[in-house]
């Protein structure tokens, strides 16, 4: 196996290969020989399996006790696409990563990196696609939504956003994102969408 060493973590590391089956690139997630974190595979493991079932992250192909893999996701972080894309671009992502975070809090399912997702949201045309899920946890009262509303509207991407045309009501989103998280309200997460144009 011809492995290709990605990235390094607290936790774990990642490296890919190309699948001698069908030539696709697969990404390998192992644990960190540093890292005294338990259950790292494992956990990465258990949510990829949960959010894959609605439609979120990198697919997960296997899993052995001390690694996962799963399809490598090719494309740029989030805020190099905002830098680089038209407004119409950058307002199909933000939308679409909120429909995931959504998703995940309907599950109960809190990714704890929304509030600053530069590694974690990878865009392959115009499609956001989160991964790292090791560090997920099933919540009562899940913030991803809120989350991501914070980023969107958190100094250094409101500035980024506004030069490509994209002017949000900080206090406007924010109060939205609050009503939403007392009841998860449907209304009020459209209302959140409505106003990213």
């Amino acid at each position: 196996m011809d492995k290709k060493f990605l990235a390094k973590g607290k936790r774990g590391q990642v490296y890919t290969y190309k699948s001698s089956v069908d030539g696709k690139e697969v990404c390998v997630k192992e644990v960190n020989p540093d890292s005294e974190a338990e259950d790292v595979i494992k956990s990465e493991a258990k949510f990829l399996k949960m959010v894959n079932e609605i439609g979120i992250g990198p697919k997960l192909l296997k899993e052995e006790e001390d690694k996962v893999f799963m399809e490598f996701v090719h494309g740029e972080r989030i805020l190099d696409f905002f830098e680089r894309a038209p407004k119409t671009g950058i307002v199909k992502v933000i939308k679409e990563s909120l429909n995931q975070a959504h998703k995940m809090d309907e599950i109960g399912i809190n990714k704890y990196e929304l509030t600053n997702p530069y590694k974690h949201i990878i865009v392959h045309y115009e499609k956001p696609i989160m991964i790292d899920f090791e560090r997920c946890k099933e919540v009562k009262n899940p913030k991803n939504v809120t989350q991501l509303v914070q980023f969107i509207t958190s100094g250094r991407v409101k500035r980024l956003l506004k030069e490509k045309k994209i002017d949000l009501d900080t206090d406007e989103l924010r109060e939205l994102a609050k009503k939403y998280k007392e009841k998860y309200d449907d209304k009020f997460f459209k209302d959140i969408k409505e106003t990213i144009r």
